[in-house]
């Protein structure tokens, strides 16, 4: 198991969600001005929404190290410790969102887990249709794509979820659907060729 914990970096796994979760306590009222293309000038995106991003791309950057075909038929099950991994990744974040929102009244940090949660299984469905490099990048540029084209008059539009308060609902939601699809399909012996091949 400790090659699988070299490949996956999983201790720079653990340093990116504490630091995030830190991050995200005592900068909960640093914004950061994006651009609006339709209906506005600026929008004013919430730094703690954009924190989770920095552990999501470490935990795609170890899934790139693994040899697939090799790891496809290994007898250990890393399909299941790559699932566990992320799994309790996003359990760390949830409680460590909901503490810090409870105990010190940073309601964003509840945003910067529900975030994390979305921007991760974005990401694990984006892997199966390219690659960890190129779902890292597209999973960076989403949230800021959400605020350029997803915001009218400072209104964030229903499916920008990245952008609305931790207390909307449907963001939640969306959220919850999109990172459960993920987490799931990380169980699935599949590849980005196998799917490409199903999908002719």
């Amino acid at each position: 198991m400790d090659w699988w914990f070299r490949v996956r970096r999983v201790p720079a796994v653990c340093v990116g969600l504490v630091a995030c979760l830190v991050l995200g306590a005592v900068a909960d009222s640093i914004q950061v001005p994006v651009p609006v293309i339709v209906g506005g000038v600026s929008f004013s995106f919430p730094l703690p929404f954009l924190l989770p991003l920095a552990p999501v791309c470490l935990i795609l950057h170890g899934q790139s190290r693994g040899g697939s075909s090799i790891e496809a038929t290994a007898v250990r099950p890393v399909g299941l410790w790559d699932a566990g991994l992320m799994t309790a990744c996003t359990l760390v974040m949830l409680a460590g969102g909901w503490l810090i929102s409870s105990m010190s009244g940073h309601i964003l940090a509840a945003g910067m887990a529900r975030n994390f949660l979305g921007y991760l299984g974005l990401a694990l469905l984006l892997r199966l249709l390219t690659s960890p490099r190129v779902a890292a990048v597209i999973v960076t540029i989403f949230p800021i794509a959400c605020a350029a084209f997803g915001v009218d008059h400072g209104v964030p539009a229903r499916w920008a979820w990245p952008l609305h308060e931790p207390a909307y609902l449907p963001a939640f939601i969306a959220a919850i659907t999109v990172g459960s699809a993920g987490l799931a399909l990380t169980l699935l012996p599949i590849t980005a060729d196998r799917l490409a091949r199903l999908l002719r």
